[in-house]
């Protein structure tokens, strides 16, 4: 009896660590996060599409492209995105400031804010 119980137990464990949107390391690609980050998602995109055409840069850049990615860093405020991965690792940063989100340069305080922080969400890192 004590067997079928513990079986049980396990079985169960088992089936609910499952069903969960989040990886063992607190990560999602669920469509909940994704509601909840994609005004933020959206405005970096935004305002990378804006910063390019500053640089002369005609790109513009698609969400939910094979393209590019999105790593949200919810506890430090971060959004990184990365683009034309088939001809280099182009990345770009953003840090919340208020309401909105503004590009930042890749500084060893924001190197270290990244490696301290938790990705949360992922959308497209496969490709990273």
């Amino acid at each position: 009896m004590k067997m079928k119980l513990l079986s049980f137990l396990l079985f169960s464990i088992v089936c609910l660590a499952g069903c969960s949107d989040y990886d063992q390391d607190g990560n999602t690609t669920s469509e909940e996060a994704k509601q909840k980050y994609d005004a933020a998602i959206n405005q970096v995109f935004k305002s990378e599409n804006q910063y390019l055409k500053q640089q002369q840069d005609n790109r513009q850049l698609k969400r939910d492209t094979g393209e590019t990615g999105v790593i949200v860093y919810e506890d430090q405020n971060l959004i990184e995105i990365y683009y034309d991965q088939s001809s280099g690792h182009e990345t770009a940063i953003y840090q919340k400031n208020g309401s909105t989100y503004t590009r930042k340069t890749y500084t060893k305080q924001i190197s270290r804010k990244i490696d301290d922080s938790e990705k949360k969400y992922l959308e497209n890192i496969g490709i990273k």
